[in-house]
């Protein structure tokens, strides 16, 4: 059964910044998971949110130690939002395989999230799904950034 955890960034329903404004400031989506043993398919882990109208301009995955310790590792990890799972990243095998810290800064984001822009009019829940299971899993944590700015609208208030 699939096990669904929260960082506190993401259980304290803690919005990020606006970034309303002229000069479209940047913000960043900053979380890190709690400690996660099992690392089975579909578990998810509940990031943050991305605020309405928010762009993405980056996202990146890093795991501070090895999660999978198989000869032959075959966790995966997928990187996105509620209802998109993939958007940003999918079946991430840079993350967690080998020994040491590991990230997927030089993989960049998919053409489809990469300037993805939350229309939704709501806050939208950022998410780590596991793709495919550890075959010898180790406990362990994720980090996540996401750069984004906010994009006034018509008649918003700035």
């Amino acid at each position: 059964m699939a096990t669904a955890y929260q960082t506190s960034l993401y259980s304290n329903n803690t919005p990020a910044g606006t970034g309303h404004g002229e000069y479209q400031i940047t913000q960043h989506v900053h979380a890190i998971s709690p400690t996660i043993s099992t690392w089975a398919a579909n578990d998810t882990i509940l990031v943050g949110y991305l605020p309405r109208n928010a762009i993405v301009a980056s996202a990146v995955l890093k795991a501070a130690s090895q999660l999978d310790s198989n000869g032959t590792p075959t966790l995966a990890l997928d990187f996105g939002i509620v209802g998109t799972p993939q958007l940003f990243k999918a079946a991430i095998t840079t993350v967690g395989r080998a020994a040491g810290a590991s990230c997927d800064i030089g993989t960049g984001i998919s053409a489809s999230g990469y300037l993805y822009k939350n229309t939704t009019g709501a806050k939208v829940p950022v998410l780590i799904t596991v793709h495919t299971a550890a075959a010898t899993a180790v406990a362990g944590t994720l980090e996540v950034d996401i750069e984004f700015y906010v994009e006034d609208t018509v008649g918003s208030v700035a």
